[in-house]
């Protein structure tokens, strides 16, 4: 009877190890099939000037169909020259690859992995041999795209100011023509003339507040909405104006902070905001906004101001967020750390809530909002 009970339980213990050996067996098939390793495969390469991210094991598809892996990455010999991609595709697709389909690389959705796409040639071309290079064409990033989409919305605001300026400017000149005064008031009697100057005027403040519009929605759309919110763009006049909450700040001078009319810190200036991050670890909340507001004075261009402002309120939050984490407010939780700069002109609202000594016109404000109500 023993002996029986014991050969029961051998061949059991030999079924359970010839399950697990299948499947063991299986998912390493599945994990080499995962990986094009166990079918008939070809290889192509494609160049590009940067590869965004793609790695050994990224899928490759053709017109969205799963077609292989990408096997290996390799970087260019010299600085500049393109980095090469090897890719194998499954055999039973080398007759829809040919000499010039084009390689590509795109995300998977918005946010999605990289993945190489084959995009088809002409169907009267050769399939490309085993091995072959084969077209590619530059990736682009999203950032790429939303930074000179900012570039352009920022000409466009400009470009919206100077024309309110000289609309101003026109407005102006028909109320003189209007009064009689000046030459060409003296000269110009007719009421149409000044009526049709005033239609004019009227037409071009439509116009720029149109554009003006346009630029707002474009502004509120995302992603360009994050872009903006991250540089505070949006509501530049309005981003110290928190009627509802307490306001604490520190101010720096930029000679403190900066290198001579640059946003470069200095080891002062490092040693300056690891005291600022101490006072701010003392006096913020998990509820407070972090505004970091930079300025000059008018000696230096407008343009170049707003400029120069925004690189180094930039600069500033970079250092206290990488190196003292002032946007964390708890678990998992983020605080808005906005960074404006306001170049030479002072906010419309906001700047001078708190008194005191006048604040020099080139500095850098820390300020912490706490909501009260």
């Amino acid at each position: 009877m023993m002996r029986a009970m014991g050969r029961w339980r051998l061949l059991a213990n030999a079924g359970f190890a010839v399950v697990v050996l299948a499947l063991g067996a299986f998912g390493l098939f599945q994990v080499a099939n995962r990986r094009w390793q166990v079918q008939p495969t070809f290889h192509v390469r494609a160049r590009f000037p940067t590869v965004v991210g793609v790695e050994a094991g990224h899928r490759v598809r053709f017109q969205g169909v799963d077609a292989g892996v990408v096997e290996a990455v390799a970087p260019p010999r010299n600085p500049g020259e393109p980095v090469e991609l090897v890719l194998r595709v499954d055999a039973r697709l080398h007759h829809l690859v040919r000499v010039d389909t084009t390689a590509r690389i795109i995300a998977e959705g918005m946010i999605g992995a990289r993945v190489v796409d084959l995009k088809p040639g002409e169907a009267d071309a050769e399939p490309v041999a085993d091995g072959g290079m084969i077209r590619s064409e530059s990736p682009v990033d999203l950032a790429d795209l939303i930074e000179q989409a900012g570039a352009s919305l920022r000409e466009i605001d400009r470009t919206a100011k100077a024309a309110q300026q000289g609309l101003e400017q026109v407005a102006a000149i028909a109320g003189q023509v209007r009064e009689g005064k000046g030459s060409l008031g003296r000269l110009i009697q007719d009421d149409s003339v000044y009526d049709n100057l005033v239609s004019l005027t009227n037409r071009g403040d439509r116009t720029v507040e149109a554009m003006e519009d346009n630029l707002t929605a474009l502004k509120q759309t995302w992603p360009l909405s994050r872009y903006f919110d991250a540089r505070a763009y949006l509501e530049r006049d309005r981003v110290l104006y928190h009627p509802g909450a307490r306001r604490v700040s520190r101010s720096l001078r930029a000679e403190e902070l900066f290198e001579p009319d640059r946003a470069l810190l200095t080891p002062t200036g490092k040693t300056r905001l690891d005291e600022v991050a101490r006072w701010f670890n003392k006096s913020s909340q998990s509820r407070s906004k972090v505004v970091i507001a930079a300025f000059t004075d008018h000696e230096v261009d407008s343009d170049l101001a707003e400029a120069l402002t925004q690189e180094q309120a930039d600069a500033v939050s970079k250092y206290l967020v990488d190196v003292h984490g002032i946007n964390s407010a708890g678990w998992f939780k983020k605080r808005k750390v906005a960074a404006v700069g306001f170049g030479g002109r002072p906010p419309r609202l906001g700047e001078n809530e708190t008194a005191g000594e006048p604040l020099p016109s080139r500095r850098v404000d820390i300020i912490l909002f706490t909501p009260q109500i």
